[in-house]
């Protein structure tokens, strides 16, 4: 093999790669979307609920596209642990969904608050299994208390993409409001 094969087939490999990561992060981007939005149901619990049927939802998509073998109950005890590791960002779910018990003011409150805890804690689980999975990793090997660390890190990171996210959603519909209709 020359030098040149060599390096052309490092270069495919790498186009592969970004490929494959940008198709990722599209399947948790609207996982992110999805989750923003159902943080504004009004119902506690029933949010919490479709929060996590979003992300089991998006962890059986990202595992097809790593081609992993999916199964939901392993899955979901993984998640579970992952989250509940994190017990600051566990509280402070729990704590927006049941604000929402309130009358008016506790409805609106915790049904903002969630919205973008519930895309930062989706952002976060999605990074982190994205990660283990472009090391070779599994969902039968994941370790969810070795991953603490990174899953606060990606939550931090996670509220930030969420509030652009919404920002960009709030200038494009407000775009759409002031531009006149062309008959």
């Amino acid at each position: 093999m020359t030098q040149e094969t060599a390096d052309q087939q490092q270069y495919e490999t790498n186009d592969e790669m970004i490929m494959q990561n940008v198709a990722a992060n599209n399947i948790i981007k609207n996982h992110i979307i999805a989750s923003i939005t159902l943080g504004l149901i009004p119902i506690p619990l029933i949010d919490l609920s479709a929060l996590s049927a979003t992300q089991m939802n998006m962890l059986r998509s990202l595992s097809n596209h790593y081609d992993i073998p999916f199964n939901e109950s392993e899955t979901k005890a993984l998640i579970t642990s992952l989250v509940s590791g994190s017990l600051p960002v566990l509280s402070v779910v729990g704590l927006s969904s049941f604000a929402k018990l309130i009358p008016g003011v506790g409805t609106l409150a915790g049904s903002a608050s969630l919205s973008v805890i519930a895309g930062a804690v989706t952002y976060a689980v999605g990074q982190v299994f994205t990660a283990h999975f472009e090391a070779g990793g599994t969902l039968e090997d994941f370790n969810p208390k070795q991953t603490q660390t990174f899953f606060k890190q990606k939550f931090k990171e996670g509220k930030s993409f969420v509030l652009s996210i919404r920002d960009e959603i709030k200038s494009a519909t407000s775009e759409a409001k002031t531009t006149p209709e062309q008959t």
